[in-house]
C-alpha cells in the first residue's frame, strides 16, 4: 500500500513541495487519523497548520506500527513547517520544506505504510 507521497521531480520549489507534502498527507491521514486533507495548499504557512493538525490528531489516535516514533516525526515535522512559514533571517524554506516532506515519509513509515523512493 503506498502512503501516496509525490517523488522527488521538476517541481521541488516552494509550491511543488507544499504540494508533495499536502499530497503525502492525503494518501494516509484521513484513514488513520480522521483529518481531512483538503485539496490545495497556498504555501508554507498552510503546510505549516496543516502538519500541525496532523500531529495533535496523532496526540489522539493509537497508531498501528511504533506510533510514538510516528509522532515523534510528525511533531518535528510541524515544528519545520513553522520555521519554513515564519521565514526568519537565516532560514531557508525550501530547506525546511524538504525536511518536512521527509519527517511525513517517515511518519508514515512508521505506522507501517509502504513508500514510494525516487532516484
Amino acid at each position: 500500500m503506498s502512503a501516496g507521497i509525490a517523488p522527488d521531480g521538476p517541481h521541488t520549489g516552494i509550491d511543488g513541495l507544499c504540494e508533495q507534502i499536502r499530497g503525502a498527507l492525503a494518501g494516509w491521514v484521513p484513514r488513520l487519523l480522521g483529518v481531512h486533507v483538503h485539496g490545495a495548499v497556498s504555501g508554507p504557512a498552510a503546510v505549516a497548520r496543516l502538519v500541525e493538525a496532523v500531529a495533535a490528531a496523532a496526540e489522539l489516535t493509537v497508531l498501528p506500527g511504533d506510533g510514538e516514533l510516528a509522532r515523534a516525526e510528525l511533531h518535528t515535522a510541524a515544528a519545520r513547517a513553522i520555521a519554513a512559514a515564519v521565514e526568519r533571517p537565516g532560514t531557508d524554506a525550501r530547506a525546511e520544506l524538504a525536511a518536512v516532506r521527509a519527517g511525513c515519509r517517515r511518519a508514515a513509515v512508521a505506522v507501517g505504510l509502504s513508500v514510494p523512493v525516487a532516484f
